[in-house]
């Protein structure tokens, strides 16, 4: 079994996703998986992730898909331990407030910074 850290990233932008993948490729503690729905996240909760690093709005492929907080709330309800950061565009002091009252580990704000404090956050929770 690997000693690497799974990670497992979410966000419906397949460009975003994989720039964001890529950021994090070169720390060779990382098992990184990708995926481009917050269904597809849930249905690989049997991974293990340690940390799952999670965007908010998750439905510009499908306008029916869960977003980020109702992902978050089912994440923590199978397995509280794993380490949610959240990734969001959105500056909204409520919305944070929402995803930390659900114990989300962190909030990144999607800016010019967002790699670099994706990796912070993730070596944070770590």
């Amino acid at each position: 079994m690997s000693d690497k850290s799974t990670i497992l990233l979410v966000d419906d932008d397949f460009i975003f996703l994989e720039m964001l993948k890529e950021s994090l490729v070169d720390e060779d503690k990382y098992n990184i998986v990708g995926f481009q729905s917050g269904e597809e996240c849930l249905n690989h909760l049997h991974l293990k992730p340690e940390i799952i690093v999670l965007d908010y709005f998750l439905n510009s492929e499908n306008p029916n898909a869960k977003n980020g907080l109702d992902v978050l709330k089912e994440i923590k309800k199978r397995d509280s331990k794993v380490k949610v950061i959240i990734l969001s565009g959105q500056e909204d002091g409520n919305l944070v407030y929402d995803f930390v009252r659900e114990n989300a580990a962190n909030y990144v704000v999607k800016d010019d910074n967002a790699f670099d404090n994706i990796k912070k956050a993730i070596e944070n929770a770590l």
